[in-house]
Formats: structure tokens, C-alpha cells, sequence
């Protein structure tokens, strides 16, 4: 099971390619037979094409209990919109399995918690819709000492209610869908997490290569 996804911007068009493989059955498809107006893109059942704005973008196919989807869709908006439908897209991808967050949210080694005041300073980078209007106040970075992903650092915690993560050597933090640098710890915070990390027996040998070396 798998995805392939892309898509290019230029001269404020997307153009999106998506191939899924996954078991699905067409009865559960929710524009299956394009009689709800309201959604853009249709589906017809007999021809296992998907239409968008009177245009064949995409096509069904099932073999052996695999479905693959493919998709091609071009669409123009303002300068300002051109990730908000994108947004909703990353959203239906991260129901796929590859894509989603790994279950270790209970088991981190360490867990450190920063309030709102905590970020010195905010980037004007794209982030997901969906992910910018998140409400929960403060921060809470979980620390794995057996994490594989030395994405951005060997020594970052994760905010997995907020699709971040903090690289504990330099304070920056990412957005994990689109990898922008997006905030920055301030530097007393900062502090805090690496003392606690450098109290910890899991990570105090990180900490002394990484920070203190």
C-alpha cells in the first residue's frame, strides 16, 4: 500500500498527480455518482472517471483488491488561496497509513511542555490551513530516544497536536508537512529543554556531542 503525489506551482496554477493503492469499494465513494452539486469534483461509477469542471481528470482502476487513483487537476485562484485546497488535500492523504504520524505519543522518553510566550519569533512561510487554526494554547514537545528521523536534528522533539518540530540544538521549528522553518524558541526556553534533556540518562550523551562537545 502506497502513494505517489506531486505537484507543481507556476503562475498561481497547481497541478496536482496523485496514484493511490488501497482496497476500496465504489459504493463508499462520497461523489459517487455526481448528484451532490456542492463538491466539485465527480465520480461516475460507470465509466470509473472523475470529472472537474466538465473535464476528465482522473481515473479509477481495481485489480486483485487494489485500487489505484489517478489524478490531474489544474486550478487557478487568487495569489493568497493557492494552498487552501491543497490543505484539505494533505488532509485526505494523511488517511493513507504511510503518511501518518507514528503511535508513540505515550511512549516518549521525555516530555517537556512551553507556553505561547515561548516563541520569540514567528516566519511568514506557507503552513497547512488545517494546521494554522489548530486553538490548543502552549506547546508540548516529546523527546524519543530511539527516534530513526534525524529530521531536523539528532536531538528534536515533537508537537504532535500541532505538526511540529524543535530542533533542541538551535531552538527552530518546523512545520513537518511542508519542513519551513516556521517559529523560533526563545532562547531562556530553549535553555530549560536542553537542561532537561541533558538530566535525562536517555538523551545526556546527545547532549554532550550535540551541545556541549
Amino acid at each position: 500500500m502506497g502513494a505517489l503525489v506531486a505537484f507543481t506551482i507556476h503562475n498561481n496554477q497547481a497541478r496536482i498527480v496523485f496514484a493511490r493503492r488501497a482496497p476500496i469499494l465504489k459504493s463508499c465513494w462520497p461523489l459517487n455518482t455526481g448528484e451532490e452539486k456542492s463538491m466539485p469534483i465527480t465520480f461516475d461509477p460507470q465509466t470509473d472517471e472523475f470529472t472537474y469542471e466538465g473535464r476528465t481528470v482522473g481515473t479509477l482502476s481495481i485489480e486483485d483488491g487494489v485500487a489505484t487513483v489517478k489524478l490531474d487537476v489544474t486550478y487557478t485562484c487568487d495569489a493568497e488561496d493557492w494552498m487552501v485546497p491543497l490543505s484539505w488535500f494533505a488532509v485526505g492523504l494523511r488517511q493513507l497509513p504511510k503518511h501518518q504520524e507514528p503511535k508513540v505519543h505515550a511512549d516518549a522518553d521525555l516530555e517537556v511542555e512551553t507556553d505561547e510566550a515561548s516563541i520569540a519569533e514567528e516566519y511568514d512561510v506557507p503552513r497547512l490551513l488545517t494546521e494554522q487554526t489548530i486553538r490548543a494554547k502552549g506547546y508540548v514537545w516529546r523527546f524519543h530516544k530511539s527516534d530513526a528521523d534525524h529530521w531536523p536534528s539528532p536531538l528534536h522533539g515533537h508537537d504532535y497536536e500541532k505538526k511540529l518540530k524543535l530542533d533542541a540544538i538551535t531552538g527552530d521549528i518546523y512545520d513537518t508537512a511542508t519542513r519551513h522553518k516556521c517559529k523560533k524558541l526563545r532562547s531562556k526556553d530553549l535553555v530549560v529543554i536542553q537542561s532537561k534533556l541533558r538530566e535525562s540518562n536517555d538523551f545526556v550523551d546527545k547532549v554532550n556531542q550535540l551541545i556541549d562537545g
